[in-house]
């Protein structure tokens, strides 16, 4: 048998707050051990930065394995410009 995998784990994260109140949490949809949601505090609406609570945590399902929140990644820009953004057709109609 091979050794487990103890590598710690990312966890993609969305900001959360309950209506009515002024807590915050951090949502993991899909825990990286357990297929599960969790949540985790991420403070107060008005006075918390909440990106203070992103990074290493442990997991709700096994306190003994950590696993890191992390935002998702952004999606790439559109780099093409004003040139790229014309129609190709135009560029190669002869006159």
């Amino acid at each position: 048998m091979g050794k487990k995998d103890r590598s710690i784990q990312p966890a993609i994260v969305t900001l959360r707050d309950i209506p009515g109140t002024r807590v915050m949490f951090w949502a993991v949809e899909s825990c990286p051990y357990c297929g599960e949601t969790h949540l985790h505090l991420a403070g107060n609406l008005r006075s918390a930065d909440p990106s203070d609570s992103l990074g290493e945590q442990p997991a709700p399902c096994d306190p003994t394995r950590p696993y890191v929140l992390t935002l998702a990644p952004r999606p790439q820009r559109n780099k093409k410009g004003k040139k790229g953004r014309r129609r190709k057709a135009w560029d190669e109609e002869e006159w």
